[in-house]
């Protein structure tokens, strides 16, 4: 597969994989049933499916390849006593793994949880530690997996100001608090991801969301719903970067999640001279929806990405850093450490695989400092994708831009999030 004029034509790009990994679990704890259209079906969603189904709950995959979970609720399962520990693996999935340690604990369910060697180097005492304040009694593996789930919380309250900026620990608190029945209050003063607020009235449960404070009242029973799953930002990311690099280009993202609590990379790549129009804007269960076209730009010019526009594109950082590579003069990237605990060090591998496209990046304790070249250049050495499915797609594109030779089509870790990726990259490339 080679590219020789530009990326067009329209898309659209693999669900999001942050809202079907939510709308599995909310499905679970709801009484009903529940549709789940246009989900993600990708190595890690799957194992949020494999996870609801050990606790009793029904999932099954229509011809159409949507999502039928037959739940009695959280109330029914949290009622239901276990003969023994339950055993998980979550694979490579920290979604999977962070959320479900609150439903657990919630639930008051004994477990042990595992995962692949990706997975146990990743912390999770980010969220033990706080659900042991509510009386949870977790033990980790030296702040890491293997974790044991001995019992659950007992408090009748959460009530947290979050220290670190997780969609993923505020999500596990929301979720401890909804399988246990009790109130919870959380202060998100970075402003991260809100798909769980904004899912949760589709299943019926009032959430009170004041600046920076989240309010949802205990005792509410979820109610099955339906929900549609938009398009991922982060997998429309690689294609946002691509068409604006590569000349000749005009691309239509279809139903793209364009949330303001993951849109940050539209910004700064509209704030770098990219050409970027939003279309078609809409709402879906609480969601902000639009259909992205993007043509090639004429030239970028660097910036600097600080404070809090990092959470809003924190996945997104890797494929940007690309853009941010042949910019027009210098740029940095700060307050992103949270890049070191992802998949791989994304600080060290994404330096390393710009490096090897022949970019002026280095790496800081938070972040990078770039000064862009005119050019890059195809490695002259085999890259390695370090087990992480966004750098192998960061490379896939770098190599798209810079060299003339077929791209090896093997899916690999990519299949974590974006499974069609080179089937996506063939309708956009004008053989």
């Amino acid at each position: 597969m080679t590219i020789q004029t530009g990326l067009n034509g329209q898309l659209r790009v693999a669900s999001d994989k942050s809202i079907t990994h939510r709308a599995i679990i909310l499905g679970a704890l709801a009484v009903g049933v529940t549709r789940i259209n246009h989900p993600l079906l990708s190595a890690d969603t799957w194992q949020t499916i494999h996870a609801v189904e050990q606790l009793g709950v029904s999932v099954e995959v229509t011809e159409d390849q949507a999502l039928i979970i037959k739940s009695p609720g959280a109330l029914a399962i949290r009622s239901n006593h276990f003969q023994q520990p339950l055993q998980f693996d979550f694979g490579n999935s920290g979604t999977t793994t962070r959320l479900m340690i609150g439903v657990l604990a919630g639930l008051r369910i004994p477990a042990t949880i595992t995962g692949d060697a990706s997975l146990t180097r990743r912390p999770m005492n980010r969220i033990v530690a706080l659900l042991a304040n509510y009386g949870a009694e977790i033990q980790t593996t030296d702040g890491h997996l293997p974790v044991t789930i001995r019992s659950g919380i007992t408090s009748d309250a959460i009530n947290e100001t979050l220290a670190v900026p997780s969609a993923q620990v505020k999500t596990s608190l929301m979720l401890a608090g909804l399988s246990a029945g009790i109130s919870v209050v959380i202060f998100d003063d970075f402003k991260t991801r809100n798909h769980t607020e904004n899912m949760l009235s589709s299943f019926g449960v009032a959430v009170d969301c004041q600046a920076e404070m989240i309010f949802v009242a205990g005792d509410q029973q979820l109610v099955a719903t339906t929900v549609t799953v938009p398009a991922d930002m982060s997998a429309a990311a690689f294609w946002l970067v691509g068409a604006t690099l590569q000349p000749h280009s005009d691309v239509v993202l279809a139903d793209v999640n364009v949330n303001e609590t993951r849109s940050g990379i539209l910004k700064v790549l509209r704030r770098m001279g990219a050409n970027i129009t939003l279309m078609h804007k809409r709402l879906q269960n609480g969601e902000s929806i639009a259909d992205i076209r993007i043509r090639s730009a004429d030239m970028l010019i660097g910036t600097t990405i600080a404070g809090m526009e990092v959470p809003t594109m924190i996945d997104e950082l890797p494929i940007l850093a690309l853009a941010l590579a042949v910019a027009q003069g210098d740029s940095r990237v700060l307050d992103a450490s949270e890049l070191r605990i992802k998949e791989s060090n994304r600080i060290v591998t994404v330096t390393k695989t710009l490096q090897a496209f022949g970019a002026q990046i280095n790496e800081t304790p938070d972040g990078f400092v770039i000064a862009g070249v005119d050019q890059l250049q195809a490695p002259n050495q085999p890259l390695v994708d370090y087990d992480d499915h966004r750098i192998a797609m960061l490379q896939a594109v770098a190599k798209l831009l810079t060299s003339n030779v077929k791209l090896r089509e093997e899916i690999g870790t990519i299949a974590v999030s974006y499974p069609d990726f080179y089937k996506d990259l063939a309708v956009l490339i004008d053989d």
